[in-house]
């Protein structure tokens, strides 16, 4: 497939002039941003096409918490590129004009942001609540693109989760409990859908090593 970069003002451009992430979407107090392609040219927003055709996917699957966000920063620093829930939201809404969106628009959005990022890197990192009514399609999206995943249930015990999210700075204000019950009763899968990590007395760099190994492993 011929990939087509465009950028309105510059025409097509090659891939060493995008800027990939736009931190200038970011709601959070993290070091990922949202996906918006742009021009380092002209700065302007670029049209990507691409799909992707292999490549190796991580998924961080979680309750709020649970430490998605921080082991993707650190799998970042090692080279991955990474989609982050809350950042593709941002980028949905930016696209959109407006903060209402679908689910499924979601996910559709994730699937445009892996196929753009795919372009730069072989090694993805997506951190995001996946709910078992849409574990199938999260499959057919990897399966259709030739992806190789590795699915990942970050379950400390639950308290730990809540006094995680007590003391995290990545958001201005504390996640509701409610939230964070909600999820962890409600992202159950089986072994062989998720290798599930109990990270309640690991530290960040401990997990992503522990995550690593069962990458490498298979």
């Amino acid at each position: 497939m011929i990939v087509m970069i465009n950028c309105p003002n510059c025409g097509e451009i090659t891939k060493d002039n995008v800027k990939i992430y736009d931190e200038s979407l970011r709601k959070q107090n993290i070091g990922i941003s949202p996906i918006l392609p742009t021009c380092k040219i002209c700065g302007t927003e670029v049209v990507v096409s691409h799909i992707c055709n292999g490549g190796n996917i991580i998924v961080l699957n979680g309750t709020c918490g649970s430490g998605k966000t921080t082991i993707a920063e650190l799998l970042a620093v090692k080279g991955w590129l990474v989609i982050d829930g809350d950042c593709a939201i941002q980028s949905l809404r930016h696209k959109k004009g407006t903060k209402q969106y679908e689910w499924n628009q979601l996910i559709s959005e994730i699937a445009c942001e892996i196929d753009i990022l795919s372009l730069f890197c072989r090694n993805i990192v997506l951190s995001h609540i996946v709910l078992p009514e849409d574990f199938k399609r999260f499959i057919e999206l990897f399966e259709s693109r030739n992806i190789k995943y590795k699915l990942i249930l970050l379950k400390p015990e639950y308290q730990t989760a809540v006094e995680r999210c007590q003391i995290r700075t990545c958001h201005t204000s504390i996640t509701p409990e409610k939230w964070i019950k909600h999820f962890y009763d409600i992202l159950v899968f089986d072994d062989d859908q998720f290798d599930i990590v109990d990270n309640s007395n690991m530290t960040a760099q401990d997990t992503t090593e522990t995550i690593l190994n069962l990458l490498y492993r298979g």
